[in-house]
This record gives C-alpha cells, sequence and structure tokens, in this order.
C-alpha cells in the first residue's frame, strides 16, 4: 500500500554553517489570498517549500513506479497529471517496475533544499534538490495559488 502524500512543514536546522539572514519583510492583506496583515514572507515561503518538496518527491515516486499518481491528485492539475501517467506508463514499458515501499524501508526519493522565487503573489517557482538511489536530481516545479490551496502546474526534472 502506498504512503499518502503528507505536506508538512521543513525542520528547523541548527547547523554552525547556517548564514544569518535579516529579519523577513511582512506582506500586506492581499484580499482573497488567505494572508494576513501580520503574515510574514518567510512564514509562506516555507509553506511553498514544503508543498514543493512534498510534490517533487511524490513526481519522482510515481515517475520510478513506486507510488500510483492517484495520490497527489488532488494537488496537481488535472493536465499535468496526464502526462505525469503517461511519462510514468511509457517509463514502465522499457524498465524494470520497483515494488511498492513497504512501511518502515527507505525511502527511494530522499528530498533535499528548495530554492523558492515568488513570481507573484499566487504565482511560485521552486528548485528542488532530491537524492534518488542512483543520483542527484533537481525539480523544478510551478505552483500557483487556486483559492487556498497551492497546486502543482508544471513539473521539470533533470
Amino acid at each position: 500500500m502506498n504512503a499518502p502524500l503528507t505536506l508538512s512543514r521543513p525542520q528547523a536546522t541548527t547547523s554552525s554553517t547556517r548564514r544569518e539572514h535579516p529579519p523577513p519583510k511582512r506582506l500586506r492583506g492581499a484580499p482573497g489570498h488567505g494572508r494576513g496583515p501580520n503574515r510574514e514572507v518567510g512564514d509562506e515561503s516555507e509553506r511553498i517549500a514544503a508543498t514543493a518538496t512534498s510534490l517533487a518527491v511524490a513526481c519522482l515516486e510515481i515517475l520510478s513506479g513506486v507510488r500510483r499518481s492517484e495520490t497527489i491528485a488532488r494537488w496537481v492539475d488535472p493536465q499535468l497529471l496526464e502526462r505525469i501517467d503517461h511519462r510514468a506508463q511509457l517509463r514502465a514499458e522499457v524498465a524494470p517496475t520497483h515494488p511498492p515501499a513497504e512501511l518502515g524501508s527507505p525511502r527511494v526519493v530522499r528530498p533535499g533544499t528548495a530554492h523558492v522565487c515568488q513570481v507573484t503573489p499566487t504565482v511560485a517557482e521552486v528548485t528542488v534538490i532530491v537524492a534518488t538511489p542512483n543520483r542527484f536530481r533537481a525539480v523544478a516545479v510551478r505552483l500557483e495559488l487556486l483559492t487556498t490551496r497551492w497546486t502543482l502546474t508544471a513539473l521539470q526534472t533533470m
């Protein structure tokens, strides 16, 4: 059985080599976008990074054959989900499929760092570095804020 997609906030790092950044700027309230007048840019960037990281890992798991695409249908644009399904089917024809990850077994794809570029208040582009069993990969995603949820509208793997 596949694990459901879990969106969570990233853990705070306590590394001594971490660079200190100035405090985040505050956004003005944007009506209809779920942002209050006291919402900080850093909080929203963390939410975007966590969403993008979870979706990037899930998409790579779908493409490698260990996850079903229905598990992310709620967070992905329907046309993009069809293209992901098609690509996963093509890959399954030429490459052996991996058995589904068992509970407690190591993950096929491990998330790494995410770099967020918020283009507009409702559009963000994120690059996520992930580790697969054979190599590190970069996954570029575009998220759009639809009502109150960030939705994956574009995906590029390298």
